[in-house]
């Protein structure tokens, strides 16, 4: 084929048919151009296709981690409302007689109000996203805004979380730490060195101190601040899976 173009143009060359050969040149720089936008056009929609496959399985897989997002927040709901329930509990009893702390469990109560804010979302899909630059995959504008509220509220609750446990760890427990059983505390978390202890400690005292008060109160206060970011993030998790729905 190539041959034959080629003895076509030296033909008209040499025969001095110089308007058919400009012609002839043109027409075969056209067919060069129009053979590059084709083969570019049947590039872009293989690329297109290609992008609307991977797309397709991104949105699957954001999905799917946004799921199970919404079942590790509602775990940690349970978590920290358990947890004010408790402290409020305590607080109701700041003040109480012998006989009336005697009705309660306040080994239990103490463990249940102290508990982690610890909670595990997962984030592969999107990680992975961003760490190889293809978040622009994403076509949906709105479907990006929510990820990166996502983001930016995750970080604010892991910083409530942070506040929570230092508070607890380096304020509540150094308190409590003579005036308490540990041990006893223990006991209800499972912990196999955990149960009764032989000192018997008594708690009446404690329950007579308005600094122990105003540690249940501090604590409720950094609980209800974890909470209600747990109920925004539980909210925003929500939309994202409807916007990730198949």
């Amino acid at each position: 084929m190539f041959k034959f173009f080629r003895r076509l143009r030296l033909k008209m060359l040499n025969e001095n048919q110089i308007g058919k050969y400009l012609k002839y040149a043109l027409g075969e720089i056209l067919l060069v151009v129009v053979g590059i936008l084709i083969a570019l056009q049947i590039n872009t929609w293989n690329q297109n296709r290609v992008n609307r496959k991977v797309h397709k399985e991104i949105i699957s897989s954001l999905n799917k981690d946004f799921k199970s997002n919404k079942s590790a927040v509602h775990e940690h709901l349970k978590g920290v409302q358990l947890k004010i329930k408790s402290n409020k509990k305590l607080m109701t009893l700041i003040g109480a007689s012998r006989e009336e702390l005697n009705q309660h469990n306040l080994d239990s109560l103490i463990h249940f109000s102290m508990g982690s804010a610890d909670v595990a979302f997962a984030d592969n899909t999107l990680n992975n996203l961003i760490q190889t630059d293809r978040l622009n995959l994403i076509t949906n504008d709105t479907l990006s805004e929510l990820l990166y509220q996502w983001g930016s509220l995750k970080a604010v609750h892991q910083k409530r979380a942070d506040k929570l446990d230092n508070w607890v760890n380096e304020q509540y427990v150094p308190y409590l730490m003579t005036k308490i059983s540990f041990k006893q505390v223990d006991g209800y978390g499972g912990h196999d060195w955990g149960g009764p202890s032989k000192v018997k400690p008594d708690y009446y005292g404690l329950f007579q101190e308005v600094s122990f008060e105003n540690f249940l109160d501090n604590t409720l206060w950094y609980n209800q601040k974890l909470l209600d970011r747990a109920y925004e993030i539980d909210r925003l998790i929500q939309r994202i899976m409807e916007e990730t729905e198949p």
